[in-house]
């Protein structure tokens, strides 16, 4: 698979509305004055500082005019996400909702910041989330905030998708047993959550952001 690859969504689950931790309203409501014909899916980009969040963010938007990561003047200073940061697209809805009374799918990527410093603003993203993408660096691996992310899902979330990133970073010698072993150790942390059975993408963030396929 190509190092640019990007998760999926695997069933109707995912994008059917559930209950929120400690009750609320379903995730996918319309906003008010919004198109009852479009489903909206918010997905988090969680992880550790410097994982990569903002630069996966970007690789999976289609419409960079949309795009608003980073804008905050002391993040492009300190090269660190200091606030949420928001990129939504449309897109046609995947063949098992086909059925479903809507015309179209927008996507709301919620790009989160990684420091310790700030995990209220990471909790307050955690809250508006249907779905959430954690950001693993495939050299690190977990990290104090990637544990503290999933810790933050697993009260919020139902779903989970883990994005092994900076691939391409990895010697191309042993790559594919690096990864391995990554995955392994990963797999074996997700065990003891309500993940374990969370699919794994190993991706490279940077080149895809930046045109690279």
């Amino acid at each position: 698979a190509s190092a640019c690859s990007r998760p999926r969504s695997s069933g109707a689950a995912l994008l059917r509305p559930r209950a929120r931790a400690g009750g609320g309203d379903p995730p996918l409501q319309m906003g008010e004055g919004a198109d009852p014909r479009t489903l909206n899916l918010n997905i988090g980009i969680l992880g550790h500082v410097d994982s990569g969040k903002t630069s996966l963010s970007r690789a999976l938007s289609t419409s960079a005019s949309t795009a608003a990561f980073d804008k905050n003047p002391q993040s492009k200073e300190r090269g660190i996400t200091l606030d949420l940061g928001f990129s939504s697209f449309t897109t046609q809805l995947p063949e098992h909702l086909r059925s479903e009374p809507y015309d179209r799918l927008q996507i709301t990527l919620v790009d989160c910041p990684g420091h310790a410093s700030l995990i209220r603003t990471i909790i307050g993203g955690a809250q508006i989330i249907d779905m959430m993408v954690l950001v693993v660096d495939v050299s690190k691996g977990i990290q104090t905030q990637t544990a503290e992310c999933l810790v933050i899902g697993e009260i919020l979330n139902d779903t989970l998708i883990v994005a092994l990133n900076k691939l391409d970073l990895l010697p191309e010698q042993g790559r594919a047993e690096a990864l391995a072993k990554m995955k392994a150790r990963i797999q074996k942390t997700l065990s003891t959550t309500k993940f374990a059975e969370a699919p794994l993408v190993a991706v490279a963030a940077r080149p895809c952001a930046d045109g690279d396929e």
